[in-house]
């Protein structure tokens, strides 16, 4: 148990990288990242609500062993930025985010909403989950074509030939 052996009472992120057959520590983030609504979804743990409750001072309430995974899940970050990776700064004058079963959205868009020159270009997360990976792919597909943000420039369409891209899909 890495955690219990470094003494470590919060929620954060162990990174591996599983290589024949066996799997080797890369890092250990003691902070939510960016990417903990995937986990969220595969495994069905509130992984904010979860840190709260650690700290403060609770114990984990749930062994390991109590947690399985379903699934399969894909998050793509809505940047504001053009196509050479340059910032978008502008107000949002059109905004129609994608809902709906197996689809869900981390973002604080609106319409008005004004994205600064000075900014973190990450605007909205899109995640989407499928019992199999073809699923949650399809579904991040046809979620992208639903995104439509108007008054800046985003890397939507960098994120949909991701998609498309066959060394991806296998």
């Amino acid at each position: 148990d890495v955690l219990g052996e470094m003494q470590y009472a919060s929620a954060g992120t162990l990174e591996f990288l599983y290589a024949d057959s066996q799997f080797f520590f890369i890092e250990m983030n003691t902070r939510i990242q960016v990417e903990h609504p995937v986990t969220e979804s595969v495994f069905g743990v509130d992984l904010v609500k979860l840190q709260l409750h650690l700290a403060a001072g609770n114990k984990v309430p749930r062994s390991q062993a109590t947690i399985a995974s379903y699934g399969h899940a894909i998050e793509c970050r809505i940047n504001a930025e053009d196509q050479n990776f340059v910032p978008s700064p502008g107000t949002i004058s059109r905004l129609h985010l994608p809902g709906g079963a197996g689809v869900r959205i981390d973002s604080h868009l609106y319409e008005g909403y004004k994205v600064p020159y000075q900014y973190d270009s990450l605007v909205a997360k899109l995640i989407t989950i499928g019992a199999e990976r073809s699923e949650a792919v399809s579904r991040m597909a046809n979620a992208l074509d639903e995104v439509e943000v108007r008054g800046i420039s985003t890397n939507v369409d960098l994120l949909k030939k991701i998609l498309a891209d066959e060394s991806f899909v296998v």
